[in-house]
């Protein structure tokens, strides 16, 4: 199986705390796979490493068989990795569709951005509904909505979602694991950070275990699922 992503041994340090460990990931090409564990385990920190947020301090990032460390994190979206953080980090007095087209804006075509907002909108209907609305006006599960389908307007190969349903609805929390799945099937990789585990490891391929900064466990989302003492061990739930 491809991998549009590669992880090898990522050490990473806030200073002299060492707070990651010889961490390796392979993203398989149009899979969603989690990374999973208790807060504080280092899985926002290895995303927000993969994304160029944060320099390791020691290993290597693969995205489409170019080494990330050669780019700026404003440039992975060039290459088609996207990132949408737990801040979602909208533009709050701007409109809903303001805030999509600027999700585009590697895009030099107005009509593939036309055609990018058609798709976002058949995405989230709420936001087709709300599009000329100021987002610091909006709720948060339409926040982040909007956040995830500014990421999804320039055309993302995969898209690192960091805890997407935190604060929201039950109704908004199956809407995005929903839309995770039609991306599934537009061949869209994504990669997630999720504390809703029973709902992650149902709509995921594979999954990583994370504890304490080192990956504990990987394997098929189904048998990680059905393992009772990973799931007592490792994600804390019965």
């Amino acid at each position: 199986m491809i991998s549009i992503l590669k992880v090898d041994n990522l050490n990473i340090a806030y200073g002299n705390l060492q707070v990651v460990w010889d961490v390796s990931l392979n993203i398989p090409d149009g899979k969603i796979v989690a990374l999973l564990g208790s807060n504080g385990a280092g899985k926002t920190t290895i995303l927000k490493t993969i994304g160029g947020i944060l320099k390791p301090k020691s290993g290597k990032v693969f995205f489409c068989d170019k080494d990330l460390s050669k780019y700026q994190s404003h440039e992975l979206i060039n290459l088609g990795l996207c990132f949408v953080p737990e801040e979602r980090n909208l533009f709050i007095s701007m409109t809903v569709e303001d805030n999509l087209v600027l999700g585009a804006y590697t895009i030099r075509n107005s009509a593939k951005i036309k055609s990018n907002l058609e798709y976002v909108y058949s995405l989230f209907p709420r936001l087709f509904e709300r599009k000329k609305q100021l987002a610091g006006t909006m709720s948060g599960g339409e926040r982040q909505m909007l956040a995830i389908a500014r990421g999804l307007m320039a055309n993302p190969k995969m898209i690192m979602l960091d805890e997407p349903s935190m604060g929201l609805s039950p109704q908004n929390v199956v809407l995005v694991f929903e839309t995770l799945m039609k991306l599934k099937k537009d061949n869209v990789t994504t990669l997630i950070v999720e504390q809703n585990v029973n709902t992650t490891l149902e709509i995921s391929d594979s999954a990583y275990v994370l504890e304490h900064g080192r990956i504990v466990m990987h394997g098929d989302s189904g048998t990680i699922k059905n393992d009772d003492s990973i799931r007592k061990m490792y994600l804390g739930i019965a």
